[in-house]
């Protein structure tokens, strides 16, 4: 790709990933997911300028989550899957949201959260942050993803493994389904243009000890 076509993209993208909020416009689908003892809300932003749209093939793209168990006190590891229903995805973004009194993304020692985007993608302008923007352990209520690459905007394959992340369920949680919603869920295809698509959320299975 020339460079005048890399900025074209670059612009683009930045357009569809509005920094440093990484929202993004495109319209999503839930799909519902176990029933939980207590739900979190995903913070409210202000919503970016809209842009073109680029029709998704097929059924339209999904992020999903998958689900863990453990006991409290425990930590355990959750995945985000993408599924391009036959469309061209290059970038993502999701925010996961929990209840902070049952679950938490762990925190590595940066404070940031404990996530690892995949190395086989190449997306090397994958961050995650810990929203609402400034707060602290308990006061996090969620985690932004965002999967992109400005030099890099090959299509990801399908079915494939976006991130990890690390959960830690804590001490005093009681047992059952603790819900990892996902929210403003948005992709990107190699022009920089928004898909529409959608979202499955995952779930931490929470069991009494012993």
């Amino acid at each position: 790709m020339s460079t005048t076509s890399r900025l074209s993209v670059l612009l683009s993208l930045c357009v569809v990933f509005t920094l440093p909020g990484c929202q993004m416009t495109a319209p999503t689908t839930r799909q519902p997911a176990a029933p939980v003892a207590k739900q979190s809300t995903a913070p409210t932003a202000q919503q970016p300028p809209s842009i073109e749209r680029a029709p998704a093939a097929g059924g339209g793209p999904n992020l999903a989550l998958s689900s863990a168990r453990g006991e409290s006190g425990s930590t355990v590891t959750v995945t985000a899957t993408l599924t391009t229903g036959g469309a061209s995805i290059a970038g993502t973004q999701n925010d996961i949201v929990y209840d902070p009194k049952q679950i938490a993304v762990a925190q590595t020692s940066a404070g940031k959260p404990d996530c690892r985007a995949n190395p086989q993608l190449g997306k090397e302008g994958t961050a995650f942050n810990f929203l609402p923007p400034g707060c602290h352990g308990a006061a996090c209520t969620s985690v932004r993803a965002l999967v992109l690459s400005l030099s890099n905007v090959d299509p990801i394959a399908n079915g494939s493994t976006l991130y990890t992340c690390r959960v830690q369920i804590l001490a005093g949680a009681h047992p059952g389904i603790a819900r990892l919603g996902l929210s403003r869920v948005g992709f990107s295809n190699p022009t920089g243009q928004s898909i529409s698509g959608g979202g499955t959320d995952g779930a931490v299975n929470i069991e009494p000890k012993g």
